[in-house]
C-alpha cells in the first residue's frame, strides 16, 4: 500500500515537471528573458552616454583650472614674463593711436611681432591707425638708464591663477595675492588730443633694439598725483605714482 501511494506521488511529480516545462511555458520564459536583456542593454547604453558626457565635462573643468586656464595680463616694458607660475603667450611691441590725433582707440595694445594678413590694400586711406609707442621720460626713475624716445616692448603673460588686478599707488600686494610685477603708472600726457588708459610699466623696462629714433606715435608718460579731490595726505602733489600687477 505504501509502495503504491509512493508510486502515485512519483507519477504526479513527473506530470508536474512535464507541465512546467511545456513549450508554452518555455516560450513565455524566453520572451520574458529577452525583454529583460533588451531593457538592460538600453540602460547600459544610456549609462555609457552619461559617462561620456560627464567625462567631457570633467576634461573641460580640468583644462579651465589647469595650465590652459587662469588669467591673462600684459607686462608693459618687458618682452618676458615673471618666473612665478606665469608663461609667455607672446612677446610684442606696444602701440596705439597717434598722441596728437583725436579719435582712434584710447587703449594701449600689445602687437605681436609676427602679424598675419587677410584681405588688404597698401594704399593710405582715411581709417583708424596704429603706431608704435615711445618712452617720454629720462632714466632717472630707472637706475639712470637712457629711455627717452626709445620704443616700448611688451609681453602677454598667462598665469595659472584665475584673478588679476592692477593696483595704482602700490608696490607690494595685499595678503593672499601673488605679485606678477610692479613699476610706475603711465599714460598719455595731459593735454594731448588722444587720451589713453592707465597701465603699469615694469620697474625694469627694456627697449626695442633699433627703436631709438624720435617718431612719436603712442606715448608713455609717468603719472603724477594732483591734490584736491585726491587727498594729500596720503598722496603727495606732483609725486609719480607706482603700481603693482597681482594675481590670485
Amino acid at each position: 500500500m505504501i509502495i503504491a501511494v509512493s508510486f502515485g506521488l512519483l507519477r504526479a511529480d513527473e506530470n508536474k515537471r512535464v507541465l512546467l516545462h511545456s513549450d508554452e511555458y518555455l516560450n513565455q520564459a524566453y520572451q520574458t528573458l529577452a525583454l529583460e536583456v533588451q531593457t538592460m542593454k538600453s540602460t547600459m547604453s544610456s549609462l555609457t552616454s552619461t559617462v561620456s558626457t560627464l567625462t567631457s565635462a570633467v576634461a573641460v573643468l580640468q583644462a579651465s583650472s589647469g595650465n590652459n586656464g587662469g588669467s591673462v595680463y600684459v607686462r608693459w616694458g618687458r618682452n618676458s614674463c615673471p618666473v612665478n607660475g606665469s608663461s609667455l603667450v607672446y612677446a610684442g611691441l606696444a602701440g596705439g593711436s597717434f598722441y596728437s590725433t583725436p579719435g582712434g582707440g584710447s587703449n594701449y595694445i600689445c602687437l605681436p611681432t609676427d602679424p598675419q594678413w587677410a584681405h588688404y590694400s597698401d594704399s593710405v586711406s582715411s581709417s583708424g591707425k596704429v603706431f608704435g609707442a615711445e618712452y617720454q621720460f629720462d632714466g632717472a626713475f630707472f637706475g639712470g638708464r637712457t629711455l627717452y624716445q626709445e620704443d616700448v616692448p611688451c609681453s602677454v603673460c598667462q598665469s595659472t591663477r584665475t584673478r588679476m588686478l592692477m593696483i595704482p599707488g602700490r608696490l607690494e600686494c595685499y595678503p593672499g595675492w601673488t605679485k606678477e610685477y610692479n613699476g610706475y603708472l603711465v599714460s598719455e600726457r595731459e593735454g594731448d588730443a588722444s587720451s589713453s588708459e592707465y597701465v603699469c610699466l615694469d620697474s625694469k623696462p627694456e627697449i626695442v633694439i633699433g627703436g631709438h629714433r624720435n617718431e612719436n606715435g603712442r606715448l608713455f608718460y609717468l603719472v603724477e598725483g594732483s591734490c584736491g579731490s585726491l587727498k594729500c595726505a596720503p598722496y603727495v602733489n606732483g609725486r609719480e605714482r607706482t603700481c603693482v600687477v597681482r594675481t590670485m
